[in-house]
């Protein structure tokens, strides 16, 4: 496994760039859902993929229904929205401001899931691409359910990964998620560069 580690000043700014680019985010899911979005301090760690799916699978039942999304450019990776599943029923509530039987609201939640992942994650790789001064393709999202190790499944488990993570929640209603970003090296090594560019671009403005 090879060793990278974050200076104190890189994981700041990693921090920083989460913080924007989920700012964004939670400001267009409110329009959405009419309610007021809160975010938590963004984590930014270097671990093991199973290690990984591990940390999600503690903050969430069995199964997860997650919006997966590929992206490209000087560095790349996977972008996901993540939910426990009974609160992704709740959203698609929260969506369809109707009193509707379970089995429907089932049947809704893949396309209400792809459009909200669709506007967060390419609001979130929208602000990031912008600050850092690069251009980020993304592939079409992709709706996935099962346990955290079937989401987050790769070529090797126990390959480092940078797991960036923030959690969100609605206000009032019983909704919570969070939207995490999967790197592999050398991807990792190509966005710490990207952020070292964008430190020298602040440090000597």
């Amino acid at each position: 496994m090879a060793d990278i580690q974050l200076t104190p000043l890189q994981h700041d700014a990693i921090t920083e760039l989460l913080n924007i680019g989920m700012g964004q985010a939670a400001a267009s899911l409110s329009e959405i859902v009419g309610e007021e979005v809160k975010l938590s301090i963004p984590s930014v760690e270097l671990l093991p993929r199973h290690t990984a799916a591990k940390q999600i699978a503690i903050h969430s039942s069995n199964q997860i229904a997650a919006i997966k999304q590929h992206f490209n450019g000087p560095f790349w990776g996977d972008a996901l929205l993540l939910f426990a599943e009974e609160k992704s029923i709740e959203l698609v509530k929260t969506l369809v401001k109707e009193d509707l039987p379970l089995e429907m609201l089932k049947e809704l939640e893949r396309d209400a899931l792809l459009e909200i992942g669709n506007i967060i994650l390419n609001s979130c790789l929208a602000s990031l691409a912008n600050v850092l001064t690069h251009e980020l393709h993304s592939d079409l999202p992709t709706f996935m359910a099962g346990t955290a190790n079937d989401i987050l499944k790769g070529t090797k488990d126990d390959d480092l990964v940078m797991f960036l993570r923030m959690d969100f929640s609605l206000k009032t209603k019983e909704v919570d998620g969070y939207v995490a970003f999967i790197l592999e090296i050398p991807s990792i090594e190509r966005f710490i560069q990207s952020v070292n560019n964008y430190l020298g671009v602040i440090t000597s403005a």
